[in-house]
């Protein structure tokens, strides 16, 4: 059987065959089993000695499975699968190799038959062949023929599964990662630039479209983004509204405004007008050899497209530096704190005093937290917090926390003090979290403390984000003894039909509100409408960021005797405050004076 060489072809044609032949460049020895059963079944159908998948490039070939055979290399002028794919036809079949000169030099010699399953992939391009072979002259019967092809459709499908994103043609995830990984092995290029594309306005194009128009839109950013690639680099869908891509060699400036430009031009919607989409986009460069992975130089790429607020228009690049690095370092450190390792430091708890003044009463504490790395210190509390909010990890560093306030409450308890009420700090996220309250009661009732010993904090801007979970949170931890106090009440959206609706305890105005409202008559009168929100609500009012005897003063004579600030105390560490209860148990016999509380708060 004569074989069809086509002519040289039009290079942009070129270009996207070997565009799609690359993202099913397996590994030797990595093709999954569905392929190595595809290709024994078709020896077994067709009675042939030996079976293979080839994946046919510009310059080799690579057999990649098989029965009879081990995955490998061939040059494509001397393979015979590369001729069943320029012969363009979905069956290809040779009787006998040993009577046509051309297959004189073929490899496996000994074989005389060859008999394949043209594979094109699901966008139409030539991957490659599912064949076999064998030592005697024949020919394939109707129902072989046709059960071999039945089986290089299935071996496709294997192929995309495990290479191929379905939605646009593109490498997968797993595949981008894996072809970076050997040119981060093998490659002669002195550098490599890894990228991170994030669409911003693609969900709205579903929501208003229609899921039908997005994926139209889905695909045109994919063939976009594959013209602007090139062939020698790498590109590939990680899902949703997501690319990655890796550029070899060092990428200009202009590359990478190149791609902005790709991605910001209008796209046409048969459904509307034209529609822009932008893409938050972060690079990181890494110079040659590395021995850095490619999954984590993917994963800085996405740290530095994520801290990109927002974009306006246009597209926004941003590239891994050194803030991103210190951040990516903390990050890591964090999970291991997460995971108890011993080189992450620890977390320490300190406890601010809140005191009744107009009888001398230590009334509760509020729990702040600190970090002490070994390398890097004492790190900020704003820092850490914000990182773990970020990254995912709020739910567990706030449960970590929570579980060391309840030790300490539980020491303090078994020491026979008079404990009060610590406040704890959950981010909204934690609040929202549907296993939260079952994971406070599993705390209480392993350290045996009641619930009312616990107060949480809600922020007011929490109760505008997520108002239903957040009742419905509240009201579980209600059920458990727990205190609910709003904080930072009057800095945020003062929301009265918020609260209106949620029950809780206490109401804490923010210091801001307390903080000069001696002398200013603006702050004073603000305080005032705050001071009768917490009356309307038959809640406690605790002032916060006391720091003058001034304010003091003033709060006295508007009746606002509950506060917390510096004036009586600072965040105290574990053992200070024990002391702190101590001291109390003994001079609560007796009313005490705001003189005689800043006495008892003093730091031997």
């Amino acid at each position: 059987m004569d074989s069809y060489f086509p002519s040289s072809g039009d290079d942009a044609a070129k270009l996207l065959r070997a565009q799609e032949i690359s993202r099913y460049r397996i590994t030797e020895g990595e093709a999954n089993r569905n392929l190595h059963l595809l290709a024994q079944l078709a020896a077994q159908v067709t009675c042939a000695d030996i079976s293979g998948v080839t994946i046919v490039h510009d310059l080799h070939v690579a057999v990649v499975t098989g029965t009879g055979v081990v995955p490998q290399h061939f040059n494509r002028d001397d393979s015979i699968c590369a001729h069943a794919v320029d012969v363009q036809a979905p069956f290809f079949e040779v009787q006998d190799m040993s009577v046509s000169p051309r297959f004189a030099t073929i490899q496996f010699t000994e074989m005389r038959h060859y008999a394949a399953a043209t594979l094109f992939s699901k966008r139409g391009y030539l991957l490659g062949t599912l064949w076999v072979m064998s030592c005697r002259p024949r020919a394939l019967d109707e129902s072989q023929g046709l059960l071999l092809l039945g089986l290089g459709r299935l071996a496709v499908d294997a192929l995309d599964k495990q290479y191929c994103d379905a939605a646009t043609g593109m490498h997968n995830r797993s595949s981008l990662l894996q072809q970076l990984q050997e040119v981060l092995a093998g490659s002669d290029a002195s550098e490599v630039t890894v990228g991170y594309i994030d669409l911003t306005g693609f969900h709205q194009i579903n929501e208003i479209y229609g899921r039908d128009a997005g994926d139209r839109i889905l695909s045109e950013v994919a063939n976009r983004l594959q013209h602007w690639i090139g062939r020698e680099d790498l590109i590939g869908h990680l899902g949703g509204d997501r690319f990655g891509f890796a550029l070899r060699g060092t990428a200009q400036d202009d590359r990478l405004q190149g791609l902005c430009k790709t991605i910001d031009k209008p796209f046409s919607l048969q459904e509307g007008p034209l529609y822009g989409l932008n893409a938050r986009i972060g690079v990181v460069r890494r110079s040659l050899p590395t021995k850095v992975s490619a999954g984590a130089l993917l994963d800085m790429a996405e740290t530095a497209g994520r801290m990109i607020v927002s974009v306006h228009g246009f597209s926004v690049i941003r590239e891994y530096g050194a803030v991103l690095r210190d951040r990516t370092r903390m990050l890591e450190a964090l999970l291991k704190l997460l995971e108890d390792r011993p080189d992450a430091g620890e977390l320490h708890m300190f406890y601010q005093p809140q005191v009744d003044f107009s009888n001398g009463c230590l009334i509760g504490f509020e729990a702040l937290v600190r970090w002490t790395h070994p390398e890097m210190g004492v790190i900020p509390t704003q820092n850490f917090v914000a990182l773990a909010e970020s990254s995912g990890h709020c739910y567990e560093l706030d449960l970590r926390i929570a579980r060391l306030v309840c030790s300490t409450l539980r020491r303090w308890l078994d020491a026979g003090l008079h404990v009060v009420p610590v406040s704890l700090n959950l981010s909204r996220a934690t609040l929202i979290h549907p296993r939260l309250p079952n994971a406070i009661s599993a705390l209480l009732d392993e350290m045996d403390i009641p619930g009312a010993l616990l107060e949480v904090e809600v922020t007011e801007g929490h109760l505008l984000e997520a108002p239903q979970a957040i009742h419905q949170s509240v009201d579980a931890l209600r059920s458990l003894g727990l205190r609910i106090a709003i904080d930072d009440f009057g800095i945020g959206y003062s929301n009265l039909d918020a609260i209106a609706t949620l029950r809780f305890d206490r109401l804490k105005v923010d210091r801001r509100f307390v903080h000069g409202v001696a002398d200013n008559p603006t702050t004073a009168s603000l305080f005032q409408l705050i001071q009768g929100v917490a009356k309307v609500a038959d809640a406690e009012l605790l002032c916060e960021g006391l720091e003058r005897q001034s304010d003091l003063d003033w709060l006295r004579h508007h009746h606002a005797y509950r506060v917390q600030g510096w004036y009586f105390s600072a965040a105290q560490s574990v053992d200070q405050a024990e002391r702190v209860l101590r001291s109390w148990k003994y001079l609560s016999r007796q009313p005490a004076g705001a003189s005689d509380l800043r006495t008892l708060f003093e730091v031997e």
